[in-house]
């Protein structure tokens, strides 16, 4: 059963505007369907394609070339070795001070099984031990020495559940417990020894908002939580224990720009999966990164909106600093309530609390204009009962009069507030 193969339908795309000129230079390669790998402040992107053919992710080919961005100088590196083998829809991790790649398809078609391996102190490219099976679109992370690879598709069916496991020790790959559901073009996400196996494509039903828990200790796998919107080809940037879950390709076939908030790290909490901003454009097979400066940076992928999705997009677009609702502990709420931002008036940020009784509720929380225009949706989704406060950044809003509202079962509220530069 082949992957699934409908890319792009120019959508119409709606909703609050969370994205700005970063100020960093075009990317040298700009790319759709690259891996990436951090080592201190240098990002490195590896591989991929610089455009489309047919709008279909399965005629992809792969090339060799590596490039790196400097979070401390804000410049690109263009001299790093290339790889040996081209890859596009491979994946990486650092482990031992070294990047691995693996998987991905080459320049002709191929998925492989080979693992390329980096020396950043020598600039140069090895081969390492090949995976037991070969794979596209799957997902990586380290734990305690071993790296842990999730599904992927292998060319001759839909995406797998398979997951191997290498020892640094042994210095070979061995099969383990396999996932529920097979799937690619997905991520992993590791949290308190817990791995989060989130999103992707499920073969012919096309995107998937299910996630498994892998236990690495253990090696059992269990349905933990599901996000708002299914979708692959995403990015994610992790936040402490949170987890930003950006853009990629949508349930419809088309991109889908919102951005949700994953917060993994309370007991019991795994509801707390809200829809938070929407990017301007949205991409699809991109990289995301939080940079130095606490703002998160799309890099490369294809948008709709950067001649109609067929090549890959060379800006780099800045999200803002990461902020997100922050519960206040030790509080009980005994009803729905919305405070008066502080400070108000305001340049360029303010404080909104809130307050949602036990045991939780779904709501959202929005700015509009005097217009009655949306301009910003700052929280929609489930939050258990507490006191919330969010920072609200107006930076790239024109100074007025704004209105924010609360919207609960139980009705909504709302309050002013002014922004003056």
């Amino acid at each position: 059963m082949a992957l699934y193969a409908a890319f792009i339908i120019v959508i119409s795309l709606q909703g609050a505007v969370f994205a700005q000129d970063s100020g960093v230079p075009d990317m040298p390669y700009p790319m759709v369907g690259m891996c990436s790998a951090r080592i201190e402040d240098k990002l490195y992107f590896i591989g991929g394609a610089q455009g489309l053919q047919g709008k279909n992710i399965e005629n992809l080919r792969g090339t060799s070339i590596v490039q790196a961005f400097d979070f401390e100088n804000m410049r690109w590196d263009t001299n790093v070795a290339p790889l040996m083998t081209p890859r596009v829809f491979a994946c990486a991790v650092v482990m031992n001070d070294s990047i691995y790649v693996m998987g991905g398809v080459d320049s002709l078609g191929h998925v492989l099984n080979s693992v390329e391996v980096y020396d950043p102190a020598t600039n140069t490219w090895r081969y390492g031990s090949p995976m037991l099976m070969a794979s596209k679109g799957a997902a990586a992370t380290v734990f305690d020495d071993h790296i842990f690879i999730f599904g992927g598709g292998n060319g001759m069916s839909g995406p797998t559940s398979q997951v191997e496991v290498y020892s640094s020790d042994a210095g070979r790959w061995k099969s383990t417990y396999p996932m529920v559901f097979g799937r690619a073009y997905h991520k992993v996400i590791r949290v308190k020894g817990l791995m989060y196996i989130v999103g992707g494509v499920g073969g012919s039903v096309g995107p998937i908002s299910i996630i498994e828990t892998y236990v690495p200790t253990v090696g059992t796998t269990s349905i933990a939580l599901t996000l708002k919107r299914p979708r692959m080809l995403f990015g994610t940037v992790e936040n402490g224990d949170s987890v930003f879950v950006i853009s990629g390709m949508g349930g419809s076939g088309g991109a889908d720009n919102h951005i949700e908030l994953l917060n993994l790290a309370t007991e019991g909490g795994e509801r707390d999966s809200l829809l938070m901003n929407t990017v301007d454009s949205a991409r699809v097979g991109f990289v995301a990164a939080k940079g130095n400066d606490g703002k998160i940076y799309l890099f490369g992928g294809v948008s709709p909106d950067y001649k109609n999705g067929q090549v890959a997009v060379p800006t780099v677009t800045a999200l803002g600093e990461i902020t997100d609702v922050k519960q206040i502990p030790n509080t009980i709420p005994q009803s729905f309530s919305l405070g008066q931002n502080y400070p108000n008036p305001f340049n360029p940020t303010t404080n909104i609390h809130f307050d949602i009784p036990s045991p939780g509720s779904d709501v959202s929380l929005e700015v509009y204009n005097m217009l009655g225009e949306s301009v910003k949706t700052l929280v929609k989704g489930y939050l258990r009962g507490g006191s919330y406060v969010f920072t609200f950044d107006g930076a790239n809003l024109p100074s007025g009069a704004y209105i924010y509202r609360l919207e609960t079962p139980k009705g909504s509220t709302y309050r002013k507030m002014v922004l003056i530069k």
